[in-house]
């Protein structure tokens, strides 16, 4: 999904992703519904989904609006295939996206496109985007800053730093990419809370699910100093929360922010 990485890297995490990092399953139709209304898609318009992972949202883009997504990894796309059988693609994002000038009515990202270069999604989004008008839909997830898991993340990100790494820090990239688009002439529309949840959570299940990857803050990060990164995670949580296992309750919110796009096609 993003330069220098490989399809590998997300396979590895296909069969366990949801468990790390899904979303409630009666939040993921209110999810898509909401995608569809913003974008103003009609029965026959085409909804492409950049980063489809293993399909959680993907199920609920039903006909009559028709659905394609696309994705680096073969494990996601793998995942995927056992909730809907539609048009699914596997390809770099960072490269020409298979599909032609002007056909999307909605391009939808779900926590993936920050992962992107995004120079280059800027430009495929003007060129695939309809003629009619199209809409670039981005999804995340937002915690409260006192959350375990945004201070855990807050942390690690802070240790990658102090051992000379700079995550991708997700809001930051995903207003560039607007940034970009808008010198482009698409015009930002407000952002909207979709779905709210109450979950609990442990330093210790944000530590699990970095274990299981071979990256910290979406980028490639050498074993060892991966390993202590964690160690380093795991003592500053022991003192901080007084021991892993403590669970503690924290509400999570899932918004949409949108822009209207104006086609380019042909750049």
């Amino acid at each position: 999904m993003k330069p220098g990485s490989s399809p590998e890297m997300f396979d590895g995490q296909a069969r366990l992703f949801e468990r790390r990092a899904g979303l409630p399953e009666d939040c993921c139709r209110t999810i898509a519904k909401k995608v569809i209304e913003i974008g103003e898609a009609k029965p026959g318009d085409l909804i492409v989904e950049i980063g489809s992972g293993t399909g959680q949202l993907s199920q609920w883009f039903e006909a009559p609006v028709r659905y394609a997504g696309v994705d680096l990894s073969a494990g996601m796309l793998k995942e995927s295939r056992r909730r809907l059988d539609c048009n699914l693609i596997q390809a770099d994002a960072n490269a020409s996206w298979p599909l032609a000038d002007g056909v999307a009515r909605v391009i939808f990202s779900s926590r993936a496109v920050h992962l992107l270069q995004q120079e280059h999604v800027a430009v495929e989004v003007s060129r695939v985007a309809s003629s009619a008008g199209a809409t670039l839909i981005l999804g995340r997830v937002e915690r409260k800053p006192e959350s375990v898991r945004a201070r855990m993340s807050k942390q690690m990100n802070e240790r990658l730093r102090r051992h000379g790494f700079v995550g991708r820090r997700r809001e930051r990239r995903n207003q560039k990419l607007f940034e970009l688009c808008c010198r482009r002439g698409a015009v930002e529309l407000d952002p909207v809370a979709v779905a709210e949840w109450r979950t609990m959570a442990s330093p210790r299940q944000s530590l699990d699910s970095w274990r299981a990857l071979t990256s910290l803050g979406g980028i490639p990060v050498p074993a060892s100093t991966r390993s202590e990164i964690l160690r380093e995670l795991e003592s500053w949580a022991e003192e901080m929360f007084g021991g892993l296992d403590q669970e503690f309750e924290s509400e999570e919110t899932y918004v949409l922010k949108s822009l209207r796009v104006q086609p380019n096609h042909g750049v």
